[in-house]
């Protein structure tokens, strides 16, 4: 199956890995990860994991870190589980046993990275969002067509369990036509003004603030969700903490956003709303999608990543209600890998699915996404909404 890809099998490691089984040898697949902070540390994670849960053709090898300080990624590498580390991409890049390069690294050098690994005919995982711009997420989705590679984005939150689930159930009509969609990614880590400035804060190396960050979550979580497109956008934002502690009793300016709104039209006729900020306290982690439809409703939220909330009108009137299901039986996507029905996972499960899948579409079982073409859709989302703000007014979603 993996001689469809000449270019992943000539990536194959010569020599073989156990499986975690011991049943048969498999041909290693070898990650080279460039960043090793808080993604950095949930990609790798995965990859450690992957092959103990589901029976893939190939062995994941968690093998080079690359990082811009030589004795960080060292250390990173040791803590994580790769073989090795450099602060030499080319190197890696012109290394025929490396078969998936990762970008986990800040939003500013998403593109150069994922550019650069293009060309060298390497598959790309990359983080979230995709690029800076539309432009520059418009020509990476170019390349990797041309290059003929696999290509995906870290967009885990469509491989909980649940949210898999409710896929299926609006597919099937379960909800009957979609007509609404609310959506809240509401965190607050930042509410503190004296919380310091980081990478995040500024425009230069995150793009925005909250809405890429949270927002391209919600609007990538909604196109998986119900296969909806937008079609325009009317955006507002708001920075409440201007300036930022920054070290050394500086303050360093805030040029992003601490919260964003949108309103949305989708191609059709639903509607849609959509709300991240970071500053909302009390609320950790609390990304929240609700989808109404003629029929009923269904409800996910993180903080309760396994359960699915249902309304449906088709039940009797005098038992309506919404009912929760609890989605870690052996019915149910990615459960049976894990524990006995009912036992739950957690937030770097999602991950292991992410790679779980990814490694399956370069063995040519299945097409994988979200891929490159999908993060160009949100990207285009994202900057549609940054113009409305801008100029107040509705926005064409371009494409």
């Amino acid at each position: 199956m993996l001689g469809r890809l000449p270019m992943v099998r000539r990536a194959m490691s010569l020599t073989s890995q156990s499986n975690p089984s011991g049943s048969k040898q498999l041909p290693a697949l070898n990650i080279a990860m460039v960043g090793h902070a808080f993604m950095g540390r949930a990609h790798g994670n995965a990859y450690r994991q992957v092959n103990h849960f589901f029976d893939l053709p190939v062995q994941v090898v968690p093998k080079v870190i690359v990082g811009r300080d030589q004795k960080r990624a060292a250390a990173a590498a040791q803590k994580l589980g790769f073989e090795s580390a450099t602060t030499d991409l080319a190197a890696v890049l012109a290394d025929p046993t490396i078969a998936v390069i990762d970008v986990a690294t800040p939003n500013d050098s998403h593109h150069s990275i994922s550019m650069q690994a293009l060309k060298a005919k390497k598959n790309v995982l990359c983080e979230k969002p995709l690029a800076m711009t539309f432009v520059q997420a418009k020509a990476m989705a170019q390349l990797a067509k041309q290059q003929k590679v696999r290509v995906g984005l870290w967009h885990i939150y469509r491989r909980a369990p649940a949210t898999a689930l409710a896929q299926k159930m609006i597919a099937r009509g379960d909800i009957g036509d979609v007509l609404q969609v609310r959506a809240v990614y509401l965190q607050d880590w930042l509410s503190d003004p004296k919380s310091p400035a980081s990478w995040r804060t500024t425009k230069k190396t995150a793009g925005s603030g909250a809405h890429g960050d949270l927002n391209a979550h919600l609007i990538d979580l909604t196109r998986a969700l119900t296969g909806l497109e937008f079609d325009s956008v009317c955006g507002m934002q708001q920075t409440f903490h201007k300036q930022r502690p920054a070290g050394g009793g500086k303050m360093a300016k805030v040029d992003v956003d601490d919260a964003f709104c949108i309103m949305a039209r989708f191609k059709g006729g639903a509607i849609g709303t959509f709300e991240a900020t970071r500053v909302a306290p009390g609320r950790k982690n609390y990304n929240c999608v609700e989808i109404s439809g003629t029929t009923g409703t269904i409800r996910w939220n993180l903080e309760r990543m396994n359960e699915l909330e249902v309304f449906s009108q088709k039940d009797a009137r005098d038992g309506q209600g919404f009912r929760t299901i609890m989605c870690m039986d052996d019915v149910h996507p990615y459960a049976p890998s894990w524990w006995p029905d009912g036992h739950i996972i957690g937030y770097e499960h999602t991950f292991v699915h992410h790679v779980k899948d990814f490694v399956e579409a370069l063995a040519g079982k299945k097409p994988f996404a979200p891929n490159f073409d999908d993060g160009v859709a949100v990207q285009a989302v994202l900057e549609a909404a940054l113009t409305s703000a801008k100029s107040k007014a509705w926005v064409k979603v371009p494409r």
